[in-house]
């Protein structure tokens, strides 16, 4: 064998030996990345694989990058930290690097060094849509509307396609926009001979501070028989949404009036809870007396949104009696452009402490039997305003073994500013 082809069976064995490792080395990267994917996610072989890889290969930056991930997933910020800095101070056009180390400030509440790490990448590459919307994740986390509100309006000039970021801003802006004042009228008629019918109107008022609205609203009823006005009264109401954590809110509402139709006293309240993936409950108190009868109920409730839609399962139960005598309810309503446009149905058993239109009788109808069905709709029109519209059939037992038909239908006019 001569020399220069000993050289050059060297040089093709040395190459092949190469080529070998790079290919599988590739392969292990697939294996590291499918375990990331999988649903076991054998966190500490895919750490295990992507350490010996890079022993041989340091240089191999897709290794460092599932390393990131691995100790982000883990929570362990510092480290994730270290592989994702480590990519992009190695290779500054690495894409992925500049989200994920970002998205791990974000999630470690380190808000400025999630916006540094993106606005580097955004400086790198103008034109990533992906790091526009990181941008705005963080924007949002700092739950200040108006600043999000700027950013989005930019977003929407840069991508005026985007349906899901012109939903957001309507959003915003909404929200921001959140001082209302309304008034609303319901009839309500009965198929009883000489029975009906009622007249229920009311004007309302809410002012939105930071992190809670306060408002009231004064109601007027005028229940006719036989076309002539029998009873007729005035509520009083004072209520509040507030915040009691990041996922939770609560309710409350303060009623009096004269008790002659009205209850005396109402006291309402609800507690919230967020519980991920669309779902959301309800607990919730209500206090009525009138008349020296006192009713105590529970309330349980939940709720899920899906897509555009929302469905929300209700129960209500005496606790100030020996009998429940609960009520139970479906509500359904599918949104289009913003939370103040959508269609609703209705489905219920029993009657409820929150109807409003059967109020004046709760004490008298809780232990009676009412199978209620109603439909609905409620517009956003000119960015102000709220037009509502909504239709009730309520087969109402009124007297043991005795039914009547009660027929509804109700408006509600709604100004932001």
């Amino acid at each position: 064998m001569t020399t220069k082809f000993k050289i050059l069976f060297l040089f093709i064995c040395f190459g092949g030996s190469i080529f070998a490792q790079k290919i599988n080395i590739d392969s292990l990267l697939t294996v590291t990345n499918n375990i990331l994917k999988s649903e076991t996610k054998d966190y500490f072989k895919a750490k295990k694989i992507a350490h010996q890889c890079l022993k041989v290969a340091p240089d191999y930056l897709d290794f460092q990058m599932a390393l990131g991930s691995i100790h982000k997933n883990e929570q362990n910020n510092d480290s994730a930290r270290y592989y994702f800095q480590h990519v992009i101070d190695a290779n500054p056009k690495y894409k992925e690097a500049f989200v994920f180390l970002s998205k791990t400030e974000l999630e470690a509440k380190n808000n400025k060094a999630a916006l540094v790490a993106i606005e580097k990448g955004i400086a790198i590459y103008p034109e990533e849509k992906e790091f526009y919307l990181v941008k705005l994740q963080i924007i949002n986390s700092e739950e200040n509307p108006k600043k999000s509100l700027e950013y989005l309006e930019f977003l929407n000039s840069k991508y005026p396609e985007d349906l899901a970021l012109q939903n957001e801003l309507r959003e915003v802006k909404s929200n921001l926009r959140s001082n209302r004042i309304g008034t609303g009228y319901s009839f309500t008629n009965f198929s009883r001979d000489n029975y009906g019918p009622w007249h229920l109107s009311n004007v309302n008022y809410m002012k939105q501070f930071n992190k809670f609205s306060l408002g009231g609203r004064i109601s007027y009823i005028d229940r006719r028989i036989n076309g002539e006005s029998a009873n007729f009264g005035y509520f009083y109401e004072v209520e509040s949404y507030f915040k009691t954590s990041k996922k939770s809110y609560s309710f409350a509402n303060v009623g009096f009036s004269e008790g002659k139709v009205f209850p005396e006293y109402r006291f309402l309240y609800s507690y919230y809870l967020t519980l991920g993936k669309g779902f959301e409950t309800e607990i919730g108190y209500r206090y009525n007396q009138q008349q020296d009868i006192k009713l105590s109920t529970g309330i349980i409730a939940l709720g899920k949104y899906f897509n555009n839609n929302w469905i929300n399962f209700r129960s209500s139960f005496l606790l100030s009696e020996p009998k429940l005598y609960p009520s139970f309810t479906t509500n359904f309503r599918h949104y289009y452009n913003t939370k103040y446009d959508y269609f609703s149905l209705t489905a219920g058993y029993g009657t409820s402490p929150d109807e409003r239109q059967t109020l004046t009788q709760f004490q008298d109808r809780i232990a009676l039997t009412s199978y209620r069905f109603g439909a609905g709709f409620s517009k956003l029109l000119a960015k102000k305003y709220i037009i509502g519209l909504n239709t009730s059939f309520n087969n109402q037992e009124y007297f043991p073994e005795k039914f009547q038909n009660e027929y509804n239908i109700s408006i509600d006019l709604t100004y932001l500013f």
